[in-house]
């Protein structure tokens, strides 16, 4: 009996770690909620769990911007997410204790409370390595110096899931870490044990860079290295940890990208190169191939690949593509973030408002074989310069980087038709707003036109060429009930109801 009992004892708890997925990165929210629900707007929620890249869309939530984390429990349920100024619950409500995180300068001007914390890769979260319940946020908050906006201070801030009856709450918050000139970019990867994380950032204007060891007593030690180059803070830029941990890499537009070999043991680098890519950019950005083999480097306009067993890595660089034109809204959609997903493809943002994505497709391919595809991820609603801050939650687990058999089918997402034309508020008293959606009715002119209940006209109004917003007045119409509809080149591209009550 007393056999049987501790070969069950082991069976249960070999069982425990494999059906554990570390799944913390199988959930990614993005978007930018309004007040009054469009077609356009909204939360988009990436899921890739079910071995299926499933695309949903609500209108509650937060807006997120350059600072995103979204954090899912070992077995990929959502936990929370934040834009680097609140922390929203699963049930995209704030966290208890979680609003105004970073203040200072950071939450009190600019993107905070409402618009996301602009931060490129400013914040990260790392579970405890002994109780999967207290998960870390390191993050990042700005201030004003001689030289404009500039990251200034490293916090950490402590979430405990068990409490507010399994919603969460933030129990520490932001608690100093560094006060530096620093250049954003915060990346973690598993100490050599498996078990304690390292997290990584660095100084502006020097060499230096910052390590914290997080252990199972929390934040351990807090060490620094001088190597490499100093950066300049300001400009726009991305770091990342090789899927393996084997190495470590930053880029911006003037130094390009820095490489160093890393040790998980000491947590130091070594090794630094310095690969050129194009130094005609501004908006930059770096991710490993799943292998970690190739290292793509977007410089705004052009994709770049280098092979990294190459024996000559500069020499091995090849371009992968240029930007093709392409627009939404009048907007660019050129190259920056990026962001390996747990399906084994790169995922790529733009720098401004569009409701796309660039894929790669098959990183771990050389040259052109990686299937780079422009804007070939359609979102549910606009995605505001925005993707989460993943390391890689799987090292040392015995399970891949990613999972290739996660798959999406072009069109799963539906979204709802959208109109030429938006009318708010509704009820109205005085007066309402007509948006109009260019993208469908490029600057052709259009007339609002509203009916009684009968079908008898009661008003007609032109809205002028290229204008995205205009208002008409109620001036004279009685309360009630009327019917809208808004006509360009003689089609209807847009009818609903309204209330007038004054």
């Amino acid at each position: 009996m007393k056999k049987f009992f501790a070969l069950s004892v082991i069976y249960f708890a070999f069982n425990s770690i494999v059906f554990s997925q570390f799944k913390h990165d199988y959930v990614w929210v993005l978007g930018q909620p309004v007040e009054e629900p469009h077609p356009i707007s909204g939360v988009s929620i990436l899921n890739f769990n079910d071995d299926t890249l499933k695309l949903a869309k609500q209108n509650e939530g937060i807006g997120m911007f350059l600072t995103n984390v979204s954090f899912s429990d070992q077995d990929g349920e959502l936990m929370f997410y934040t834009n680097g100024c609140n922390i929203f619950n699963a049930q995209h409500k704030l966290m208890e204790n979680g609003g105004n995180l970073n203040p200072g300068d950071a939450y009190l001007t600019g993107n905070c409370p409402n618009g996301g914390n602009a931060i490129p890769q400013g914040i990260i979260a790392i579970s405890s390595p002994i109780d999967e319940s207290k998960v870390y946020l390191f993050h990042q908050a700005t201030e004003y110096g001689d030289f404009g906006t500039y990251v200034a201070y490293f916090y950490y801030t402590l979430i405990d899931m068990n409490e507010d009856d399994g919603h969460g709450a933030v129990v520490e918050k932001n608690q100093l870490l560094v006060s530096d000139t620093l250049m954003g970019n915060i990346n973690a990867i598993k100490h050599q044990n498996n078990e304690d994380w390292w997290i990584m950032v660095s100084s502006g204007f020097s060499n230096t860079l910052y390590r914290i060891l997080l252990t199972d007593n929390g934040i351990d030690s807090i060490f620094t290295q001088e190597i490499g180059l100093g950066l300049d803070p300001r400009k726009v830029s991305q770091s990342s940890f090789s899927p393996d941990g084997t190495m470590y890499a930053r880029m911006n537009s003037e130094d390009q990208v820095t490489l160093f070999d890393f040790d998980r043991e000491t947590g130091e680098l070594s090794n630094f190169q310095q690969l050129v890519a194009d130094t005609m950019a501004f908006w930059t950005s770096l991710s490993f191939s799943p292998n970690s083999r190739y290292l793509y480097v977007s410089t705004t306009w052009k994709l770049w690949q280098f092979d990294l067993l190459a024996p000559d890595v500069q020499a091995s660089k090849v371009l992968i593509d240029e930007y093709d034109g392409f627009t939404y809204f009048g907007f660019p959609m050129i190259f920056f973030l990026m962001q390996l997903g747990p399906d084994c493809k790169i995922y790529m943002i733009g720098s401004n408002g569009t409701k796309y994505m660039h894929v790669i497709n098959k990183p771990d391919e050389p040259g052109l074989a990686c299937d780079f595809r422009q804007h070939s991820l359609e979102l549910p609603s606009i995605n505001n310069t925005s993707i989460p801050n993943f390391p890689n939650y799987r090292l040392g687990t015995g399970y891949p980087v990613c999972d290739s058999n996660i798959v999406y089918t072009a069109g799963r997402f539906v979204p709802p038709p959208v109109q030429g034309v938006r009318v708010w508020p509704n009820p109205a008293s005085e007066e309402v707003s007509v948006e109009i959606n260019q993208q469908l009715l490029g600057r052709a002119p259009a007339s609002f036109e509203l009916f009684d209940i009968t079908g008898r006209a009661v008003g007609q109004w032109e809205l002028s060429v290229g204008s995205q917003a205009a208002t008409v007045p109620l001036r004279g119409l009685a309360n009630g009930m009327y019917f809208w509809r808004a006509v360009s080149e003689g089609r209807q591209v847009g009818n609903g109801k309204l209330i007038i009550a004054k």
